[in-house]
């Protein structure tokens, strides 16, 4: 399966922003939660704690959004936290369908169609599991294998871009490296728990 860790691709994508100008958050709930992230990545050892209200403030800036429409097709993503589950909602494009689902896609010019996934993360000593539990496009559902394919199987391609920290796939129940710097991470009840690596 292709990976359904579009949390860790999006870890990946802040730590590989620290090392490169990016356009400056205007929303303070953003600037805050860019501050704390991008903290990690310039060695501070301190534990972060991001709230829900903070991740999807990440989720809808200009630089992440943009990265999750181009590589997986996502628009209006929100998530809700809940302990070690990410609960996504959110709208895919529906051309993104058209491999995963074959006749049972939208017929062509089909507006976004509405998302939602309940996905397992859980990361600790520097590595990282993920796994679809649940997920539905348009209200109707589908197995996990399904619709990470169809859903999420854009963001393979960012291991053969440009953003370095993630190295090839992830598949799901596999060990992933977590991005440089990062020991841990817990999703709680409303909020993401990280915990920087010890140098």
């Amino acid at each position: 399966m292709r990976p359904p860790a579009f949390v860790f691709a999006a870890l990946s994508f802040f730590g590989v922003a620290a090392g490169a100008p990016a356009a400056q958050p205007i929303d303070p709930v953003e600037a805050a939660a860019f501050g704390k992230v991008l903290g990690i990545g310039s060695g501070s050892l301190e534990a972060v704690s991001l709230s829900e209200i903070e991740v999807n403030a990440l989720l809808g800036s200009v630089q992440l959004a943009a990265f999750l429409n181009e590589q997986a097709g996502l628009v209006g993503v929100r998530v809700g936290l809940h302990p070690d589950e990410v609960r996504l909602r959110g709208r895919v494009d529906a051309e993104r369908l058209r491999a995963a689902l074959g006749p049972l896609a939208p017929p062509p010019g089909t507006p976004p169609q509405p998302v939602e996934l309940v996905v397992r993360l859980r990361g600790a000593g520097g590595s990282g599991e993920v796994a679809i539990l649940r997920g539905a496009v348009a209200g109707v559902a589908l197995p996990p294998r399904v619709i990470g394919e169809a859903v999420l199987g854009g963001l393979v391609g960012v291991s053969e871009s440009t953003l370095e920290k993630l190295r090839g796939p992830v598949l799901e129940g596999t060990p992933f490296a977590l991005p440089a710097g990062l020991d841990t991470l817990e999703v709680r009840a409303g909020e993401l728990f990280l915990l920087p690596a010890a140098p």
